[in-house]
């Protein structure tokens, strides 16, 4: 098997802690969704709460304004129906652009998804969609930069738009799948279990893929 990120080192003892302390919080959102807790749900859901809930939200200070002009309620069914078992990935965008929450769109959006159904629905924010580009690309992580910076995370609007994020989102299946069979070999290396929640373990595979990319990216500004 290809190694599409043989130039970057993870830890994947971090990417354990990481992917542990997610879990916790995935199954706290699972209670609460289940229990009608709106309130706490809702809070936890886009980062608010706990940054651990939806890192897309938080890290783009998003939280507080979905939380200012959504309610309880919008929110919370929207995860109700994220958390459907026979919901596929193209419905996952569909239910997002039809609740049309102001700010909560594709990134925030399918982190939820994620974190109600870890083993089947997978995170798509510019960390995971950067990595599934690069596999896209066969490794080039200089054409997955020109590639993501093609697509605009805060619109889902548009009719044109919807097609083409349920389109993206479907599409990254295959490259995610490579990118979980590619982070066995390296947790099997580095003598670390990978987590079961397959997609919930691939997030956080991706956020140290994308940290590395990062780091990169300043030390070549830096010379």
């Amino acid at each position: 098997m290809k190694d599409f990120f043989s130039d970057f080192e993870i830890d994947v003892s971090e990417v354990k802690q990481h992917y542990q302390e997610r879990k916790v919080v995935s199954k706290q959102l699972r209670s609460l969704l289940k229990k009608k807790h709106k309130k706490e749900y809702s809070e936890l859901a886009v980062g608010v709460s706990d940054i651990q809930g939806n890192y897309s939200a938080y890290e783009h200070q998003l939280g507080p304004k979905i939380l200012e002009v959504n309610s309880y309620d919008s929110i919370s069914n929207l995860a109700t129906l994220l958390a459907t078992k026979s919901i596929s990935s193209r419905l996952v965008v569909q239910y997002i652009f039809e609740a049309n929450l102001s700010y909560l769109k594709i990134g925030v959006g399918s982190e939820m998804a994620c974190m109600l159904q870890p083993k089947k629905l997978w995170v798509g924010n510019v960390r995971t969609i950067w990595c599934h580009l690069v596999v896209k690309h066969n490794g080039s992580w200089q054409k997955a930069n020109e590639e993501l910076a093609l697509y605009r995370f805060d619109d889902t609007s548009s009719e044109m738009h919807y097609r083409i994020w349920r389109d993206i989102y479907s599409s990254m299946a295959g490259d995610l799948d490579k990118i979980y069979d590619l982070s066995l070999i390296w947790a099997e290396q580095q003598g670390v279990k990978p987590g079961k929640k397959k997609y919930l373990w691939v997030d956080a595979i991706c956020s140290a893929l994308y940290a590395c990319k990062e780091m990169d990216h300043k030390r070549f500004k830096s010379k």
